[in-house]
């Protein structure tokens, strides 16, 4: 839905003669929608630290108090955006039926790569998600990327293949949680590299790709 329609349908809802009946909660929701819709186009297109509270309320056609009553501040918009990306992320990642009963390492080698693939092909997503985390403010207000929807599964599962490859003799670590944490880093600086140095004119990103996941893994299994 392009902005301008989105406020519209904000102004229609909200726009009510005197004597007739309170918003429903199907219409607040719509609201509500179409709120994250329009903050979205603008994180998107003027950046997020360019973009106010005041800012939204415009766009959708509110006073500038009004938007409160829907979201405290662009943070609590933010979590919606998490709740969504990261479900759509762990669809896109998720391993077979037939590879989470197969070799743990093969579960581990499609996971970083479909998560390297996924935020390389939504680059907005990641700015909205990774950049948007603010260190100095309360903690509650960030996005919990270890508990969202989506998020959880992929790091439960990637658990999961770890401590298999553990059982199983293939790894030389013991310590579930660091291994999970160094794939996470190893991945992260693909996918982190190539968004923010993207004036790079990258050689082969795909082998890049393919040796960093490989010498990560190497470098994680006894024979190495």
């Amino acid at each position: 839905m392009a902005l301008a329609d989105m406020t519209m349908t904000n102004m229609a809802l909200t726009k009510r003669k005197p004597g007739r009946p309170a918003l429903s909660a199907i219409e607040k929701d719509e609201i509500r929608e179409n709120i994250i819709q329009i903050a979205r186009e603008l994180f998107v297109n003027e950046g997020y630290e360019n973009t106010s509270m005041r800012k939204i309320a415009a766009q959708a056609g509110f006073a500038p108090t009004k938007i409160y009553y829907y979201f405290e501040n662009k943070k609590q918009i933010l979590k919606h955006f998490w709740r969504d990306i990261s479900a759509d992320m762990w669809a896109y990642s998720r391993p077979s039926s037939s590879l989470l009963v197969g070799e743990p390492l093969n579960i581990i080698r499609h996971m970083m790569r479909k998560n390297i693939e996924y935020w390389i092909a939504n680059p907005q997503n990641y700015h909205l998600l990774v950049e948007t985390q603010d260190s100095k403010s309360d903690p509650s207000e960030n996005i919990d990327l270890y508990n969202s929807s989506g998020s959880k599964e992929y790091i439960d599962t990637l658990k999961s293949a770890v401590q298999r490859c553990m059982q199983a003799g293939t790894f030389k670590k013991d310590d579930v949680l660091f291994v999970c944490q160094l794939i996470t880093v190893s991945t992260y600086g693909v996918y982190g590299a190539f968004y923010s140095l993207s004036n790079i004119a990258w050689v082969n990103k795909e082998r890049m790709i393919t040796d960093s996941i490989e010498n990560t893994l190497r470098g994680l299994t006894k024979n190495y």
